[in-house]
């Protein structure tokens, strides 16, 4: 069963992460993405963390099942190339700076012509509007401006922390391919093209929901330690080892009491209720973290799920690569690449009953798609070497 963006057909000119992503995602879902490079470097993202044998973790990850076609789109030949694409795409995606599609001749009054229901979708640093919207951004920009490092960082009063490489443009990318994906649908039960922006600065922002809705209420951020909540947080085992407990209902409370051998908290007025366990935080901490540390993690483990309190492991990337349940659902798969053979990659979170989902093909070579693309659009082998000869693709 094809995929459920199956016929859909996307003209992507992201670079770096935050659009490419998003295509990926889009592209596991069925969409064929053609990915438009400059013609002799191509997305700037093939050379971050470039390994000797031609292995780049940072482009694989954000531009596999594409197909790559180089253009020089500042040439009138490569704007003639681009608008025929268009005439065949249901969508066109950028990430520069507002303003550097439209003087492409690519922003969607343009386009619009030359296909009347186009979808223009922008990844943008900062958003259509405001003092800010022209000025460059990446990821730790958005994670700045959007509050998360002043929260993770333990609070205001705390010094700030980025939380992981890329967690803005990875954030940015969900939602990006959510508006895009809601754009196609508007489309074909509404009959209208438009365009979309979703910002990094955006999706911070709705990313903390809560803790900002919170905060508005009486505009006072409070601090944000580590182990705020002390039974929705981590503790380590005797081996080092660390796990998660999550008792948002207060019925697991007695379960894990029982678990650590620690029935005298069910009776201690200090941690009998909830409000009392929350004003209390600092002595429940220091007394589960004492309580923990008398057994290995893994074994901890065992006797908590017995007991159907809702706790996991702390895994570092190994671990995570290697857990059952994740290699289960297939969230990390392997793809066979031309050149390094058997790699693995991380697969869609994504999974439908019927339609196929999930990763096809590794990223491409750079123009590696060129002279298949130009055929479909009909073009002649006598056509493309020119092209070629006259350093357009």
């Amino acid at each position: 069963m094809p995929g459920p963006l199956e016929g859909i057909r996307i003209l992507d000119f992201t670079r770096y992460q935050q659009g490419p992503y998003a295509t990926v995602m889009l592209s596991d879902l069925g969409a064929d993405v053609i990915k438009v490079e400059e013609r002799l470097n191509g997305d700037l993202g093939r050379s971050l963390g470039l390994q000797p044998d031609g292995w780049c973790a940072y482009f694989e990850a954000h531009n596999r099942n594409k197909r790559s076609i180089t253009i020089d789109s500042r040439t009138e030949r490569g704007r003639e190339i681009v608008y025929k694409l268009v005439r065949n795409v249901d969508v066109v995606t950028d990430n520069f700076r507002p303003g550097v599609m439209k003087r492409l001749g690519f922003d969607y009054e343009t386009l619009k012509e030359h296909n009347p229901k186009i979808i223009t979708a922008s990844a943008s640093g900062f958003g259509v509007d405001g003092p800010n919207t022209y000025e460059p951004s990446f990821d730790i920009i958005g994670q700045g401006m959007g509050g998360i490092m002043h929260n993770q960082g333990g609070g205001p009063d705390c010094e700030p922390r980025s939380v992981m490489g890329g967690l803005a443009d990875q954030v940015g990318a969900m939602v990006f391919a959510l508006g895009i994906s809601s754009a196609i649908i508007a489309r074909d039960r509404q009959g209208v093209g438009q365009h979309v922006d979703v910002s990094l600065l955006g999706s911070q922002v709705a990313l903390q929901a809560l803790q900002l809705t919170g905060f508005m209420r009486h505009d006072r951020q409070p601090p944000t330690p580590q182990k705020q909540n002390p039974v929705f947080t981590y503790y380590t085992g005797s081996d080092g080892k660390s796990l998660t407990i999550g008792l948002l209902d207060p019925k697991w409370w007695p379960n894990l009491c029982k678990v650590l051998e620690r029935e005298d908290m069910l009776t201690d007025e200090r941690f009998a209720a909830p409000r009392e366990r929350q004003q209390n935080r600092e002595d429940l901490v220091c007394e589960l973290e004492k309580a923990f540390a008398q057994r290995p993690r893994d074994e901890w483990l065992k006797l908590l799920k017995k007991a159907d309190v809702p706790c996991g492991p702390v895994h570092d990337y190994y671990g995570v690569s290697r857990d059952e349940q994740v290699l289960a659902n297939k969230y990390i798969t392997e793809l066979e690449h031309p050149s390094l053979g058997p790699i693995r990659v991380v697969g869609s979170p994504i999974k439908m009953s019927t339609t196929a989902v999930g990763p096809q093909q590794p990223a491409p070579e750079l123009g590696q798609h060129t002279e298949d693309i130009l055929l479909e659009l009909g073009y002649s082998w006598e056509d493309i070497a020119q092209l070629k000869d006259q350093e357009v693709v």
